[in-house]
């Protein structure tokens, strides 16, 4: 029974894995088409919409109180009596009258403005509810295509248990094999068939969510994501840039601000109940009946100024003010709310950033040699140099830390997707808008300016200065204290990799790493210069192997040229250490020229030398993230020998 079951969730594995091999040509989608879906379909922006367009119409209601009121009354009555000349007959009255109002206390102006500045906060609800819903419908799609991924490195992996367990099965059967090594094949095959059915449902269930937000199932081909291009230039800066750019972006930070304004209009309205009310009245009437209800047609007409003064009405107006102030400190808590929740959803979509976008080359790393491990592995098992065991574990090492690397890179734009929406700019980094939604300029009573640093002060937390303990160089010497097994080296001493004084250091040649104070190209002659794209992780000098492509310049350069050489230049940005700067640089430029020596098998490593000028040639001379970009780079000069 167990290996039926196996079998069949096996079949299914391989109809999955066709599926997913060929459903480029069963439709496919992209994260904008979605979103633009979303937040023109969604129900709970459609309410939100419907709220904005309710608060625009109390604009027209309030502004109605400037204009006159006509009224038109009439009657018609029969009336029987028993005293008179005329005991019964039929009467008739009609009236126009007009009220205009001169004087009310301001409370017209006051609830015009207060309904004004409301409808604005329903304007930045209703982008506020975009911008969530967004934000839900991008880590929907996001999540299913992390989880069609899992589920296909878990599909994989038991179609790997399945060929081992087969060929296991096989050698028991014809008596060279021990049953212990199937019984153990065999548990292994249970938690790969479990992993398999754990990633079916989760990818289950984020599929409902995916249907719920967006009202359709996800297709079967899913365009990629990558939101790096639409971070702000203030991701690399300290959190503080980042809040105070999110507070004029972030449209629920900034409902909460014109809440608080709106019901200070609320105050005026209910202070001008101590006000009197003097209308200007006009009226023109006509009836049948006279005073005494004969049968004779009188008219009346009058024009004049109605005063009112109300001079006690059991305290209602003192508990109406009371209640606008109560409702003005009311808004300022949610302000400081919003304020809270933003600034904590900031900070921690930018530490995942920061942390995630460090540890992927190491995931990735992990992930390659593990991958290289287990067909090595798989070989020597073949021809009986390593046990069963070996080959299991080097099997579900690879597949964790595959899994790992494929988690840790969707995390990351996930990331990326809660910042932006925290700013409140995922819409536009998406290109995606409501349709016929008012600009929030055409309804503000007013435009409010506030000092962020007052109404919302950007607190960092303490891990943002706790985190670089890892980049500590107590010394300067170049190797930071995790790894320096020699911490309080000389100033300006040659260290080795582990951070201790080299006793006899050894003269440079041409393909040992220098300082720009040891080097000097006055006297080559310079065949080509060119910078590589090759980028580094704050405060290292590993190269991830996607960039061995970037070097490809340089190879065909020495290649074209057999008397010349390459100087690698390594530079760093400005901020930070002077000496940290130039032993990090010299790493870098001796990292890439390594890099070149294992990439070209045909060309002598001493024709390629590396040096470092640290913080001394900055291409932009200030610190700030674009110009720390720029600066901190990776040039080479081809030079004839």
């Amino acid at each position: 029974m167990k290996k039926i079951l196996t079998f069949c969730l096996l079949g299914l594995v391989t109809i999955s894995l066709s599926a997913q091999e060929s459903s480029p040509g069963m439709g496919s989608a992209s994260l904008e088409q979605y979103v633009s879906k979303t937040i023109n379909s969604n129900p709970e922006i459609q309410a939100s919409w419907r709220q904005l367009q309710i608060a625009m119409k109390d604009v027209d209601i309030a502004k109605s109180g400037y204009l006159p009121s006509v009224d038109v009354l009439a009657s018609s009555a029969y009336t029987e009596r028993n005293y008179g000349l005329d005991q019964d007959y039929a009467g008739h009255t009609a009236e126009i009258r007009l009220t205009q109002l001169l004087y009310d206390g301001f409370f017209t102006s006051s609830e015009v403005s207060r309904f004004k500045q409301a409808q604005v906060v329903r304007y930045y609800e209703l982008m506020g509810e975009i911008e969530q819903k967004s934000l839900e419908a991008s880590l929907a799609y996001i999540d299913v295509q992390l989880y069609r991924e899992l589920l296909s490195l878990a599909e994989k992996n038991l179609i790997t248990h399945v060929d081992v367990f087969k060929q296991i099965e096989e050698s028991v059967i014809a008596g060279v094999g021990r049953r212990a090594d199937l019984e153990q094949i065999s548990g292994r095959l249970s938690l790969s068939e479990s992993n398999v059915l754990t990633e079916l449902s989760n990818l289950h269930d984020v599929t409902a969510r995916f249907l719920r937000l967006v009202g359709e199932k996800p297709a079967e081909e899913l365009a990629d994501v990558s939101l790096s291009d639409a971070m702000p230039e203030s991701v690399e800066m300290e959190v503080e840039a980042i809040l105070l750019a999110a507070y004029e972006t972030s449209p629920s930070f900034n409902a909460t601000i014109y809440n608080i304004d709106a019901q200070r209009f609320a105050i005026d309205s209910a202070r001008s109940r101590y006000h009197p009310q003097i209308n200007l009245t006009a009226s023109y009437g006509a009836q049948t009946r006279d005073e005494a209800a004969l049968n004779n047609t009188i008219s009346e007409a009058s024009v004049g100024v109605n005063f009112s003064y109300n001079i006690y009405n059991g305290g209602a107006d003192r508990a109406a003010i009371r209640q606008a102030l109560s409702q003005v400190d009311l808004a300022k808590d949610l302000r400081d709310k919003a304020c809270i929740d933003m600034r904590q959803t900031i900070q921690i979509a930018r530490n995942d950033i920061q942390n995630i976008s460090e540890q992927l080359p190491s995931l990735n790393a992990h992930r390659l040699s593990s991958d290289r491990v287990k067909s090595a592995y798989m070989d020597q098992f073949t021809i009986g140099e390593r046990s069963l065991l070996d080959l299991l574990d080097s099997e579900n090492e690879y597949y964790e830390s595959s899994r790992a690397y494929v988690q840790a890179s969707y995390t990351l734009e996930k990331a990326r997707a809660r910042l932006l929406a925290a700013s409140g700019v995922l819409v536009k980094a998406l290109g995606v808008s409501r349709n016929g939604v008012a600009s929030v300029s055409d309804l503000a009573e007013k435009e409010l300016r506030y000092d962020p640093n007052h109404v919302c002060p950007a607190t960092r937390t303490s891990l943002d200065d706790e985190r670089n303990i890892l980049k500590r160089d107590s010394d300067s010497d170049g190797i930071v204290d995790l790894w320096d097994d020699c911490v309080n080296s000389a100033p300006g001493a040659m260290v080795d990799d582990f951070g201790c004084e080299a006793s006899d250091p050894e003269p440079q040649t041409m393909n040992t790493p220098a300082s720009a104070a040891d080097f000097t190209l006055d006297d080559a002659q310079v065949l080509a210069s060119f910078s590589i794209n090759i980028s580094f992780a704050s405060n290292s000098s590993k190269i991830s192997p996607e960039y061995v492509s970037s070097l490809s310049q340089v190879i065909d350069a020495l290649e074209k040229y057999d008397n010349a050489g390459v100087i690698i230049h390594g530079h760093a940005s400005l901020d930070g250490d002077a000496a940290y700067n130039q032993r990090l640089s010299e790493r870098r430029a001796s990292a890439v020229a390594a890099l070149l020596i294992e990439s070209t098998n045909d060309i002598d490593s001493r024709r390629i030398t590396s040096v470092g000028y640290g913080e001394t040639r900055p291409l932009v001379d200030e610190e700030s993230p674009a110009a720390n970009a720029k600066n901190r780079r990776i040039e080479a000069t081809i030079i004839q020998l």
